[in-house]
């Protein structure tokens, strides 16, 4: 087990380090900083009535944020290698292939999760700064507590549909467009959901059941690909 995390760790580290020569690692600086400077002018531009609404619509922007960079970021991890280096997956290797694509993944899913949790923070004091309460202001269409919970449901769902996706196809950009309709058809369930009044706490429980659910598929299978 310790020998296995070790791998993890290290493939964690060079995936930092790809990320940084590549300069995809400024993807992860977009919902943490565009999410919060858009929900801030959408704010004072829309004269969002109350801070709740303030909150959800920001939540819902860096939320979308992430989605993005969380789809382009484990497609990209997983289908590269699967893609381009096909004696990566024809020959041996010196450590365990599972433990290389956790490594990769827990930096990626991760690495978003964490910048949309910063993204979310600063999105609820940016409202609560600059949107004055008011008693007559209509309640907001969800709780901003139960949606930022939520939306970090759906990035993990998102993230093991992107990555299960790359592994069937072998592609990053066939993984990313699985991901993307994924996206899409979430969206079109809750929004009927919300509509009928059936949205619960249990609908992102499931996506991030489902979610993790796909990542494990895809760590088992990129194992046994080609053994």
């Amino acid at each position: 087990m310790t020998g296995e995390f070790a791998t993890v760790l290290r493939n964690a580290t060079w995936e930092v380090t790809r990320l940084r020569r590549s300069q995809r690692i400024w993807l992860l600086l977009i919902p943490a900083v565009a999410g919060p400077i858009g929900s801030a002018i959408a704010d004072l531009y829309l004269r969002v009535p109350s801070p709740g609404t303030a909150e959800v619509l920001g939540l819902l922007i860096t939320g979308g944020l992430a989605a993005l960079v969380v789809l382009d970021l484990t497609a990209l991890a997983v289908g590269e290698d699967l893609a381009l280096r096909t004696h990566f997956l024809t020959f041996p290797l010196p450590q365990s292939r599972v433990a290389a694509l956790a490594g990769r993944l827990v930096v990626v899913v991760g690495g978003a999760l964490g910048v949309y949790g910063l993204g979310a923070i600063a999105v609820t004091g940016l409202a609560q700064y600059l949107v004055a309460a008011s008693p007559t202001a209509p309640a907001p269409i969800l709780a901003p507590g139960h949606l930022a919970v939520g939306l970090a449901g759906l990035l993990v769902f998102l993230g093991g549909v992107a990555a299960a996706g790359a592994i069937v196809t072998r592609t990053v950009a066939q993984g990313l467009v699985a991901g993307v309709l994924a996206g899409v058809l979430v969206a079109g369930v809750a929004s009927m959901f919300l509509i009928q009044g059936r949205l619960t706490p249990l609908f992102p429980v499931a996506l991030a059941v489902a979610g993790l659910a796909g990542l494990g598929w895809s760590l088992v299978q990129y194992g046994r690909i080609e053994s």
